[in-house]
């Protein structure tokens, strides 16, 4: 999961087991488990595109399936 958020992370795993709870665990890992930091940038201009960038920044540098999203926040002004 291209996040170092761990209350992120605990809600995707959440989520993923909801699909499917008889499906054995998965090996859902954050780039807080990495032993070196791996930045990102989000230079996108949607959430869509911050969370592709993300996504194919770690999948690029570990060669892992990976996934992320960018739940942004919005406030009318």
């Amino acid at each position: 999961m291209a996040t170092y958020n761990r209350h992120k992370l605990r809600e995707i795993r959440q989520i993923l087991q909801a699909l499917d709870p008889s499906a054995p665990g998965l090996n859902l890992l954050s780039l807080s488990d990495l032993p070196l930091p791996l930045p990102l940038e989000e230079k996108g201009a949607s959430f869509r595109e911050n969370a592709l960038c993300k996504a194919r920044t770690v999948a690029e540098a570990l060669g892992e399936l990976t996934i992320a999203d960018d739940s942004g926040l919005e406030v009318d002004a």
